[in-house]
């Protein structure tokens, strides 16, 4: 029996590939995001391959250091998308009603209220919650606070607006994701562009990548290469999320948006390795509703954060000469909602520096398995400003110490180790420790310099900082003596003091002379802080060497040196209330 033969194609008709193959080379790609984006496109395939969802033939990539080449079929893409867009419908119970939402119920629970037993109003609703199936396997338990910061950033940020959720409100009701159909056609635009030796470009949305607009204020358009844009899909997944605790003038402290740590991968094969472990490495242990690992100081932070768990999962010590990362820089964001806007709070890059890194694990980690050296977030935000800039690491202090409430500087009384362990760190306890480790760090180079020839001996001058502080804490001391009349001599054991046992009524009094000299310094400048700081401090005994004179003559009388003496005698002043 003779084959029917197949029906001729209409004219005009086009072929559609079964398979769309792209090569992605690193240093083509125009963005961090983009190269991040990469680097979670192959995570997501292996983990889709983990749970069975694709197979090494339904799935084909080849990688190497700097490139990928991936074969797309429709249906692969189709269950890429379906597993970044994946959600589910979940009930969330809140204190007010949603305007908009559709109410499932109420509920009333019992909670104190002011201290007191008090009956109130739950509102209940039905709402779509991103899935990042992709993080089973480390955000489980008592790590589940790292998924919902991915989610509530998702919410928050680029998914902020209704209509931008529509691909996981089509999950979450067991749809096929429309994005699928969406990419794979973008794809087989670009493979029949690149036929013709060109290339197929659309909109890029603000969806997929931070600060995209349809047009911006010059009227250009926002667009990208559509097999790029297909990367943009998958960059949040390899994005170290932070919570920036923002202090105001009178003190009080809330987490402010969010900021992203973006990689710019410089090694495929290594971070792609590498990256779960990082993963892995992140604590549960919460602050507040956030995880505690993530809280920063200053936006920056974030992105030397994750610079530094990649160099702590590959052992490298931040004290070498340098560093051999996966990544060459991180660039962070600091993203804030207002109303149905995204304000960029700021935004830059850092680069894997050893010197850096040392800066700041020696600023936030822990020493000897305790709290870190310094626990206060204004004093570790001024360091970190300082290291960031590269600047000396009392500069950004300045105006903090001349427009905070003066309060948040003194030194609180201490009660015992244990309330001192649960009660908020003092930015006076840490002022006080800095200038300790640094007069330590000159106390050793001099016994150092006395091991050596006389001949060859520097001569020994004091750093302004260790000068200053002992202007000032000399002043203090003496004043406070003689205001309260207790002799700190009396209490003194091989040259220390033992202030468990000194007066109540002389710290008192101490801590009256420096919140009165704090207001009346920060209010001073140029020439009247110049005769201020000398009628004050020259005024007792002052027990230091020439050459310290002399240094200590240069900042008073130089002007480039005058704001520096202003920041250290204001934190001389909180160190030694």
């Amino acid at each position: 029996m003779a084959k029917a033969k197949a029906a001729p194609k209409p004219k005009g008709a086009k072929s559609v590939p079964t398979e769309v193959v792209v090569t992605y080379d690193l240093f083509d790609l125009p963005t961090a995001y983009h190269k991040a984006g990469l680097a979670g496109l192959v995570l997501v395939i292996e983990s889709l391959k983990a749970r069975n969802v694709l197979t090494d033939e339904t799935a084909k990539y080849i990688m190497t250091p700097t490139r990928v080449t991936v074969t797309f079929t429709e249906p692969m893409v189709q269950a890429l998308m379906d597993d970044v867009y994946g959600a589910r419908v979940v009930e969330v119970k809140v204190k007010s009603k949603w305007a908009g939402a559709e109410l499932k119920r109420e509920e009333t629970v019992e909670e104190e209220v002011n201290g007191k037993p008090a009956t109130t109003k739950r509102f209940v609703y039905d709402q779509v919650q991103p899935k990042g199936a992709f993080f089973d396997n480390v955000f489980d338990g008592d790590k589940e606070v790292w998924r919902k910061l991915w989610r509530d950033m998702l919410w928050s940020i680029p998914r902020g607006r209704p209509t931008t959720r529509i691909p996981f409100n089509e999950c979450a009701a067991g749809k096929p994701c429309g994005e699928g159909e969406a990419v794979w056609s973008d794809l087989v635009k670009f493979d029949k562009a690149r036929g013709k030796n060109g290339f197929h470009t659309a909109e890029l949305s603000s969806a997929l990548f931070p600060g995209a607009q349809a047009v911006n204020a010059e009227g250009v358009g926002f667009e990208g290469r559509v097999e790029q844009t297909v990367l943009l899909h998958f960059w949040t997944f390899v994005t170290l999320l932070s919570v920036p605790n923002v202090v105001e003038a009178d003190g009080t402290s809330d987490f402010a948006g969010y900021a992203l740590a973006v990689p710019e991968v410089g090694d495929l094969e290594a971070f792609v390795r590498e990256y779960p472990l990082v993963l892995n490495a992140l604590k549960p242990a919460p602050r507040g509703y956030r995880p505690a690992e993530a809280v920063i100081d200053v936006a920056a932070e974030g992105g030397l954060a994750l610079l530094n768990r990649f160099a702590e999962v590959t052992g490298q010590t931040v004290e070498a000469s340098s560093l051999n990362l996966c990544i060459r820089s991180v660039e962070y964001i600091h993203l804030v909602k207002e109303g149905n806007n995204i304000k960029t709070m700021a935004a830059g890059r850092v680069s894997p520096n050893p010197s850096l890194l040392a800066g700041y694990r020696e600023i936030v980690t822990p020493q000897l398995g305790l709290q870190p050296l310094f626990r206060n977030p204004l004093f570790r935000r001024g360091l970190l400003l300082a290291l960031l800039d590269g600047t000396e690491w009392y500069r950004p202090f300045g105006k903090a110490l001349v427009t905070y409430d003066i309060a948040l500087f003194l030194r609180q009384p201490r009660k015992s180790a244990e309330a001192d362990q649960k009660a908020p760190p003092q930015f006076a306890a840490d002022a006080a420790t800095k200038l300790r480790h640094v007069s330590k760090l000159f106390a050793d180079s001099v016994k150092r310099s006395l091991e050596m020839p006389e001949a060859e001996r520097p001569k020994a001058v004091a750093p302004l900082p260790v000068i200053v502080n002992r202007v000032v804490r000399n002043y203090l001391l003496a004043r406070a003596a003689e205001k309260s009349g207790v002799q700190l001599d009396a209490f003194e054991s091989d040259d220390r003091v033992d202030w468990s046992k000194v007066p109540a009524e002389y710290n008192v009094e101490k801590q009256k002379l420096a919140m009165g000299l704090m207001y009346e310094f920060r209010s001073r400048r140029d020439q009247a802080f110049v005769e201020h700081f000398a009628t004050t401090f020259f005024s007792v005994t002052l027990r230091i060497n020439e050459a310290d004179r002399l240094v200590l003559a240069d900042a008073l009388l130089l002007d480039e040196q005058r704001d520096a003496l202003k920041t250290l005698t204001l934190l001389s002043l909180s160190a030694n209330s």
